[in-house]
């Protein structure tokens, strides 16, 4: 799959190299932006852009590997989960406001991850495609 379709396409299949690759490239545009945006304290258009630009990419990468997993994009919708947690962990104190706001994120964050990230991809074609498929630099 041709890098651009890879990182910013919602159709087709990515399998678990691709997506590490696309995963890591958007961690390291981020680095990178954040060290040359980093003095900056008001959210601009120029602040902004990166953030949505890596977020619509890592939003493709993740429906296409959950394509090749043979799942519907709807179950990104999971994503929600570890933010609810978050926010509703400033409504609670003590124990109960860390497990919310700490421990179930990095939790389902985790086991999301490893989902996407580590597990084989659905052997045969599926409505999405055939086998996944990694990056080209074309």
């Amino acid at each position: 799959m041709i890098w651009y379709k890879a990182l910013f396409s919602f159709e087709g299949r990515l399998n678990r190299q691709g997506f590490w690759i696309g995963f890591g490239l958007n961690f390291v545009f981020l680095l990178i932006m954040a060290n040359i945006i980093i003095g900056t304290q008001v959210l601009t258009t120029l602040t902004v852009l990166p953030l949505l630009i890596s977020f619509y990419s890592l939003l493709a990468i993740i429906i296409k590997r959950l394509h090749d997993r043979n799942r519907s994009a709807k179950e990104v919708a999971i994503l929600l989960t570890p933010i609810l947690c978050y926010v509703a962990s400033s409504a609670t104190e003590g124990k109960m406001a860390w497990a919310l706001g700490v421990v179930m994120p990095v939790f389902i964050c985790t086991v999301l991850l490893l989902e996407w990230g580590c597990f084989k991809s659905f052997p045969e074609a599926n409505e999405y495609g055939e086998q996944g498929l990694s990056f080209k630099l074309k």
